[in-house]
């Protein structure tokens, strides 16, 4: 029989250990490691390779869903999502996630959720799309408020970047490369996807593949075409095509 491998996550020791307690019960499953916060579980997931993970919604630092998408669908295993607060799109978890347990759950509660998961572990059905799904209808259920943050890897470990420190964002086939003073990142996300949630007042796309945030232009120069030229302030340029040329010196100019 394959024994499937769970790490558990939760900023609240006494609900880590519950979880280690239950899960000792049963034998189709052995943890293999605990985390306290996202950042922890990120490197945890990485370097454990866990089939699942019970992974609380609301924490401290990064949140459940961030971490999620820090991993990105093709490196995430199975989830059961841990909550004491039913706001967080409960119908997303029953239709996308392996199970959600809302706090506090019992003995048998916790185990259907292990049925569930072991499941679909078994018939090998908890794929990218699943999560992508997932992600997608909690995006939607959030307040309306433009995103803040990403989580990117630096290193062997992972930080929180604000997004007001990011000059231009790039798309890169299923990726993202996002633009700081302090260097370069990619991020597993879809450049339509991060537009939706970004803050139009700041961030315009200038480019099929390239949004700017406004306050990092230094200057328009004339090209070809009816295209143009943006001198970003570290001295890189990027295509304004013409496009999208009327949109962004509207908002250029409301930005000054």
């Amino acid at each position: 029989m394959t024994v499937f491998r769970v790490l558990v996550v939760d900023d609240e020791a006494p609900a880590r250990a519950k979880v280690k307690r239950l899960l000792a019960d049963d034998a189709r499953f052995t943890c293999v490691g605990e985390a306290s916060d996202g950042t922890e579980a990120l490197a945890r997931i990485e370097s454990l390779r866990p089939d699942l993970v019970v992974l609380d919604v609301q924490m401290p630092g990064l949140t459940g869903f961030e971490v999620l998408e820090a991993l990105g669908p093709d490196a995430c295993p199975a989830v059961i999502f841990s909550t004491a607060y039913e706001r967080f799109a409960l119908q997303a978890f029953e239709a996308h996630a392996a199970d959600y347990l809302l706090k506090p759950y019992d003995a048998g509660r916790f185990t259907r959720a292990l049925d569930k998961a072991h499941a679909l572990l078994s018939a090998g059905t908890h794929g990218s799309g699943a999560l992508d799904a997932l992600l997608a209808t909690v995006a939607k259920a959030r307040p309306e408020r433009p995103l803040e943050r990403l989580v990117v890897k630096v290193g062997e470990g992972w930080v929180p970047l604000r997004l007001d420190t990011v000059w231009r964002l790039s798309s890169e086939d299923k990726y993202v490369r996002l633009f700081t003073a302090q260097g370069e990142h990619l991020v597993r996300q879809t450049l339509r996807a991060l537009e939706e949630r970004l803050d139009p007042t700041r961030f315009v796309r200038v480019h099929r593949g390239d949004l700017v945030n406004l306050e990092a232009v230094a200057r328009l120069e004339p090209w070809t075409h009816g295209d143009g030229i943006l001198v970003l302030k570290d001295g890189s340029t990027v295509i304004l095509s013409r496009t999208y040329r009327e949109a962004f010196l509207q908002q250029w100019g409301a930005a000054d």
